[in-house]
């Protein structure tokens, strides 16, 4: 009985210290135990005009979720005709993202662009306090 309690003390101990490492390290309880944090931000662009002289391309950012978000950041992928990439452009919107809002702003691309691809990059959430 004197070991078992002595062996749970040491798994004890050794997990506080591997906890203070960790967290020293700049890690989180979140990334420590490997919790998905789901963002509910979506992005479009699909709303291309293209033209000789240049593209004209419309990102919509729209947050489905009850969280505000600030400084989104989108990078932006535009592909010729044969689906080479022509360019790849990270935007970041400044203003601040409401929750169910929308924000949308206009990136110029190259002429030949025929299609794009949009991924969020980076977003900073801010719990709302009631």
């Amino acid at each position: 009985m004197k070991n078992l309690i002595i062996g749970i003390l040491a798994v004890a101990l050794i997990g506080a210290g591997l906890y203070i490492f960790m967290t020293k390290k700049g890690h989180n309880t979140e990334s420590i135990i490997n919790t998905v944090n789901t963002v509910k931000l979506h992005v479009d662009c699909s709303s291309l005009e293209s033209s000789l002289i240049g593209s004209a391309l419309t990102v919509a950012v729209m947050n489905n979720g009850d969280d505000l978000h600030k400084n989104v950041e989108v990078r932006i992928t535009a592909y010729d005709d044969e689906g080479g990439i022509l360019k790849q452009k990270n935007t970041k919107f400044m203003r601040d993202l409401e929750p169910k809002g929308e924000l949308s702003k206009i990136v110029k691309l190259p002429g030949k662009t025929a299609k794009c691809d949009c991924v969020i990059l980076d977003s900073e959430k801010v719990e709302l306090t009631e």
